[in-house]
Formats: C-alpha cells, sequence, structure tokens
C-alpha cells in the first residue's frame, strides 16, 4: 500500500494535538493582528491627513491678506553681514551701521530642543526695528525643531506673523540642526525634507524669498538639496577657505567675529546677493 506525505502529516498532528493546535492558533491571531494593524494604520493615516489638511486651511484663513508687498532686486556682489539673536544681548544699531555692515540675519524665534513649545525671540522685535531704523537690511531665521508637518506649518505661520509688519528684503531662512537628537530622536530624514520644504513653500506664497541654513555634514548625510532649487542656501563652515564644491549663495565664516556696537563674539557672514527694495 502507498504511504503518502499526507498520511504522515496525519499521523503527526494526531501524535502531537497540543503543538499543532497552539501552532494553527498562532498563526490565526497573526493574522488577525496584522489584518487590525493595517486597517488601524489606515485610520491614523486618514485622520492625521484630515488634521493637516484642515489645519492648513485654516492658517490660509488666517494669513489670506499678509503678503510682502516690497519688490526686491538682486544685485550680484559680495556684501558683508553679521547674524544675531538674544545671545548678543542689547546691540548698538547706530555703531554697528557705522561699522560698514551691508546686511544683518535676525533670529526671530525658536522650537524648543525637549518639547513643542514656540518662543519668539526676546531680542526680535529691538533687533529688527532698530536694523530698519538705520537703515540695514534684514533677513530673519527660524530654529526649528519640528517634527511632523503640523508642526514646521505652525512655526511657518508662527513666522510669518513675526515679520509682516517690518521690512524684509533677506531671505527667510529654515534653520534645522537636531537631526536625529533629542525631540527629533527617529524623524526620518524624508520627513524633516519634506518639512523644510514646507517651511519655505509656505513663506514663498506669502512674497518672502526662501533660504536652507546648513553646513557640510548635514549636506552629505540629511538634506537632499534637489529638493530645494528655487530656494537659496546659507552654508557655515568655520575656516579660511570653503571646502564645498556646490553652489550656495551667502557663507557663515566664523563664530567669533567681533563689531563695533556689539558686546563678545557674532557670527560673520558674506553674501553673494545683495538685495536692494525697487522704489
Amino acid at each position: 500500500m502507498q504511504y503518502s506525505y499526507f498520511d504522515e502529516f496525519k499521523n503527526f498532528a494526531l501524535q502531537r494535538k497540543r503543538e499543532v493546535v497552539f501552532v494553527l492558533s498562532l498563526l490565526i491571531v497573526s493574522v488577525l493582528l496584522s489584518v487590525f494593524q493595517d486597517g488601524y494604520s489606515k485610520r491614523v493615516k486618514n485622520e492625521e491627513f484630515e488634521e493637516i489638511q484642515g489645519y492648513l486651511l485654516e492658517i490660509r484663513e488666517k494669513d489670506k491678506d499678509i503678503y510682502n508687498e516690497l519688490e526686491v532686486r538682486e544685485i550680484e556682489r559680495t556684501v558683508k553681514g553679521i547674524d544675531v539673536s538674544s545671545w548678543q544681548g542689547e546691540i548698538n544699531w547706530d555703531k554697528v551701521k557705522n561699522a560698514g555692515i551691508d546686511f544683518v540675519m535676525i533670529r526671530c524665534g525658536f522650537r524648543n530642543l525637549s518639547n513643542d513649545e514656540i518662543h519668539e525671540d526676546s531680542r526680535f522685535a529691538y533687533n529688527i526695528k532698530e536694523a530698519n531704523r538705520v537703515g540695514i537690511p534684514v533677513g530673519v531665521y527660524f530654529y526649528s525643531t519640528a517634527i511632523n508637518e503640523k508642526e514646521v506649518l505652525e512655526e511657518a505661520t508662527f513666522v510669518l506673523n513675526l515679520i509682516k509688519d517690518y521690512d524684509v528684503i533677506y531671505p527667510v531662512v529654515y534653520d534645522f540642526e537636531l537631526f536625529n537628537q533629542k525631540r527629533t530622536k527617529g524623524v526620518n530624514i524624508k520627513r524633516i525634507n519634506d518639512n523644510a520644504v514646507k517651511f519655505l513653500d509656505y513663506l514663498r506664497a506669502h512674497g518672502y524669498m526662501g533660504m536652507l541654513y546648513t553646513n557640510l555634514n548635514a549636506i552629505n548625510n540629511h538634506w537632499n538639496l534637489e529638493l530645494f532649487e528655487g530656494f537659496k542656501l546659507w552654508y557655515a563652515q568655520y575656516i579660511d577657505e570653503v571646502t564645498y564644491e556646490g553652489k550656495y549663495d551667502m557663507w557663515q565664516y566664523t563664530d567669533r567675529g567681533r563689531i563695533d556696537g556689539i558686546k563678545g563674539y557674532v557670527d560673520l557672514n558674506e553674501s553673494y546677493l545683495d538685495y536692494e527694495v525697487i522704489k
């Protein structure tokens, strides 16, 4: 009589009923969990998408009348600038102007490193009012630790509403430096790149030129610069001669600068584009 593999399996199953039942139970549970998780994941994604779309409609409605009406032209020439924040304390802007500074990049705000709180830089209002008063062209930057799309949109509308009443003719900068650390631990690179583009796109839609702040390590390991075509690049490397061979529009070349009117050190920059208001 021919003895089949099916007979062997049947005898094996009869001899080990408990083990077979246990394995089959595990398989059934595994399939059910998989189906449940797929359904749950899709539901969560749909809910997140709807939340983001709702928030985007909300801020677009709130910000619809905000637009930078200044007509600005770009001029190819090298100009000398600084970037400042609350770390520089109270600045004497008349002295800074007389020191020959051509432009300033001012920190307008930041998101915390450890939680989701957003703050205006404590010296922002003073710095931008004074720079506007003495006639130093202004750009601004925001230090982001956004971990998702909603957070970066929060940052974009926050910045827009901070700067709307001032003359900002240099770029508005997205400054993200906390890769896979503290609250950004585990946030993937695609999400970080998408966040930066969304921030810059939002400000551009309201009449501001966008710029990405970066350094060599971030270029090599984090940013996909192909996504940022149409935006400017602010490159930081504290060295006599830049080793990056790609294109950049502004170079932050030291954090140990000294300028009359500022106590202590200040970052020094060169911009290879100057910006002027068309009158």
